[in-house]
């Protein structure tokens, strides 16, 4: 994405793909070690991040992309601003799980769209895009058990709540595919300001309630999902910390999961910024 994957090493799904003709990632296989993708990348987007790359389209896989410009910083500023102000407006005298509930079921959205588009450029023999689904499946698993979690709490007992979230989530959805599609580093930019915010959003939440979800039980949903014997998707997201810092939760209360959500939250956040800013986690 953007200029360049040097430096990159992310582990495929089981067996490693081979290289393919000129363009994509040369990934090297030995039986006894994870595939390991070699420097050699060609950028996904153009320069500028507005269009895909081609193999007509040769780019330098040194530099760095060019500032997102200001034109589309505004514009997703602005829109994200009108969600935000909408949600709050609405859910402003309603119950929080309700609002969290609404936001996971959109905040799943964008995910779906990214991999759609993806795969798409898969069926034109781009393959060298496969490990950037992988990392968009694992940021929507681990969206998905949030929404669980808000669900398990009672946040889509109101059938409104469902109506706004599954109407919105689908209108989203094709926003998404659009944008994507045309200004993929756009799209990221709007998604971590969507994640920041989701971030900022359960702080507060926790300071203003840390005393009774210290009082609450965890959700089973909750247990099973951050302390479960299978981390595989949960680790996959985690793209902007070292291996040695793998994150292990625990979960005994209600105030663990929240704060897991938000810790959640964050890496989205720094995934999706280190996309526009740097075009790799």
């Amino acid at each position: 994405i953007g200029h360049g994957f040097a430096g990159v090493n992310l582990p495929l799904q089981r067996k490693a793909y081979s290289a393919h003709k000129s363009r994509g990632p040369i990934v090297k296989c030995n039986p006894e070690d994870s595939p390991v993708i070699s420097e050699n990348f060609d950028s996904m987007f153009r320069k500028d991040g507005t269009t895909w790359g081609s193999k007509s389209y040769p780019v330098s896989t040194v530099e760095e992309p060019e500032p997102l410009d200001i034109v589309t910083k505004s514009i997703a500023q602005a829109l994200v601003t009108v969600l935000k102000g909408s949600l709050d407006w609405y859910y402003h005298k309603k119950s929080d799980f309700a609002r969290f509930f609404v936001l996971e079921t959109v905040a799943r959205v964008p995910y779906f769209a990214y991999m759609s588009v993806l795969h798409l450029y898969e069926s034109f023999g781009y393959h060298d895009r496969a490990h950037w689904i992988k990392i968009h499946y694992a940021e929507a698993d681990n969206e998905l058990h949030h929404l669980l979690i808000m669900e398990a709490l009672g946040g889509n007992k109101e059938f409104s709540d469902r109506w706004i979230a599954q109407h919105a989530a689908f209108a989203y959805y094709w926003f998404c595919v659009t944008f994507y599609f045309l200004h993929p580093r756009g799209a990221y930019y709007v998604m971590s300001l969507i994640e920041n915010h989701a971030y900022h959003t359960y702080s507060k939440y926790i300071e203003a309630n840390k005393s009774w979800l210290a009082s609450q039980p965890s959700p089973a949903i909750a247990k099973e999902y951050y302390e479960g014997g299978d981390l595989y998707l949960f680790d996959a997201f985690h793209t902007t910390r070292a291996e040695e810092q793998e994150r292990r939760p625990r979960v005994q209360s209600l105030l663990d999961t929240f704060e897991s959500i938000r810790d959640d939250e964050s890496q989205h956040h720094r995934t999706m910024l280190s996309l526009v800013e740097r075009g790799r986690p």
